[in-house]
């Protein structure tokens, strides 16, 4: 099977196809977020334990989250892409000289375990206050480092991104609906390739090419479709071949270390856009596409670890915005005369699990209703119903927070720089910034997620009865009613200089 050439390669642009294929083009898209993570931590520990005033709490809870969804929604995944967390390789290469090797258990390599970790993470951003505290804020920064290089010491690269990092996959998911997509510019050329260096990566000399010794073997065997991960999983066997080297050639170019194949890519799950595999192939052939942001919702059919994780989410993203206005604070008042108990741990838990289990048990029977029967998995054939849905809850939340405090980074940056000695020029924090007309642009959003949504109901449908639209079309309105409900009640401003 051929796939048809990009429509439009935006690494064809002038100048950054040769920024991107530069060896250490990734390093500089990491420093600088290094930097500000370094700085949070600092200005964590020492700095005044007030959210607004400090640059642990503003950069992680205000700007991080907001420039996420943001730049998902415009570009892709650009935060994985210059994830500094990914720095610790360095020291993961010395460590592993000293220690064993081991393969992550297999039990683990799905999303059950990453699902029960974002689950976990988000109680724990309400119930303990994350957002509210600048010291916790920066023991969570180094956590997460810590938790980087402990995996990737003990494991392959790209175990924590692909099976242990909350924040990646929350990135991997919501970028189904990002409007660029990796992909093979000519997959016949793909064909012919004995390396799969995009796979495998690439190790040159000035007289050799063979794949990177150590990693997945030379031999693959390229099979376009199946599951839409583009890895072993939908096609891809490796022979077990692994060339061996006493150290480093002349050029190293690492393969992706998610496992996934570029020419068999039909989905972004999975995908850092690390750009490993466009600098690994030796025959200029990897494209970052413009394509649909419905396009994956429409023509993907995922694994049933991830249907499960994006429903998850999905719901979570309402019950995360829910627990910021005044019908939340009700109903754990109500909850806690009901049960006898001012345990806020309970309540939350109690409230979460209701509310996320009540839309996913929603979910599923639209899903059922919708299938008729026809299939076992219901849930992995209508999830890309919600996947525009998902996208607009996260990000119309997260506008709201980055638009009340953007502009405290700065300020705090300063000071902070200032207490190392710096002696930059003082900037005062602005006035308040009033989060009153941002409703207009989440009505925006959610409703242009809610067309998507239903005309990914109608394109799947469409194959079968019509019948088979009604339940989605009565879950995405639901959701899109639920979610404008949401948004139009008076939202806690964290992170900001609002009350």
């Amino acid at each position: 099977m051929t796939r048809a050439a990009p429509r439009f390669d935006l690494l064809r642009l002038p100048g950054l196809r040769g920024f991107l294929r530069w060896r250490y083009a990734r390093f500089a898209l990491q420093v600088p977020l290094f930097l500000v993570a370094l700085l949070a931590v600092y200005d964590g520990f020492t700095g005044r334990q007030i959210a607004p005033v400090n640059t642990a709490t503003v950069s992680v809870w205000v700007h991080y989250r907001g420039l996420v969804a943001l730049a998902i929604a415009v570009a892709g995944n650009l935060f994985c892409a210059a994830c500094p967390l990914m720095l610790t390789r360095g020291p993961t290469r010395f460590l592993k000289r000293f220690v064993p090797e081991f393969q992550f258990p297999r039990v683990l390599r799905n999303k059950y375990t990453v699902l029960a970790m974002t689950a976990f993470f988000l109680f724990s951003y309400e119930h303990f206050d994350l957002w509210a505290s600048p010291w916790l804020t920066a023991w969570l920064v180094i956590a997460y480092f810590a938790a980087a290089l402990l995996f990737d010491t003990f494991f392959p690269a790209g175990t924590f991104c692909k099976y242990v990092c909350p924040l990646g996959n929350f990135n991997f998911a919501l970028s189904q609906s990002a409007p660029t997509q990796i992909t093979a510019v000519n997959s016949s050329i793909c064909q012919s390739c004995e390396g799969k260096y995009c796979l495998n990566g690439r190790e040159e000399t000035a007289t050799t090419r063979q794949p990177l010794s150590g990693h997945r073997g030379e031999h693959v065997r390229l099979e376009v479709g199946g599951s839409g991960f583009g890895n072993r999983e939908s096609g891809i066997e490796t022979s077990g071949f692994l060339l061996k080297a006493d150290r480093p050639a002349r050029g190293v170019f690492p393969g992706c270390e998610t496992d996934l194949f570029v020419p068999t890519m039909q989905s972004n799950q999975d995908c850092t856009l690390c750009l490993n595999c466009v600098r690994a192939c030796p025959y200029d052939n990897v494209a970052l596409e413009v394509r649909s942001p419905l396009r994956e919702a429409e023509t993907v059919r995922p694994r049933a670890d991830w249907a499960w994780f994006v429903v998850v989410l999905t719901w979570a993203g309402l019950m995360n915005a829910f627990a910021m206005i005044p019908p939340y604070f009700a109903v754990a008042a109500w909850l806690s005369g009901v049960l006898g108990t001012r345990d806020e741990a309970l309540l939350l838990l109690v409230i979460q699990v209701v509310g996320i289990g009540a839309g996913v048990a929603l979910t599923l029977g639209a899903a059922r209703l919708s299938a008729r029967g026809q299939t076992a998995s219901p849930l992995r054939d209508w999830i890309g119903v919600l996947l525009p849905l998902a996208l607009a809850a996260w990000g119309g939340h997260y506008l709201f927070h980055f638009v009340t405090g953007y502009e405290t980074l700065l300020p705090n940056a300063v000071t902070a720089l200032n207490r190392l000695g710096l002696n930059l020029p003082a900037i005062p924090l602005p006035a308040a910034t009033r989060g009153d007309g941002i409703f207009l642009y989440q009505v925006v959003i959610s409703y242009a997620a809610l067309f998507g949504s239903l005309w990914v109901a109608y394109r799947k449908a469409a194959r079968g009865l019509v019948l088979r639209l009604v339940p989605q079309v009565l879950l995405a309105l639901m959701f899109n009613t639920l979610t404008l409900l949401i948004f139009s009640q008076p939202m806690q401003a964290r992170g900001s200089l609002l009350p």
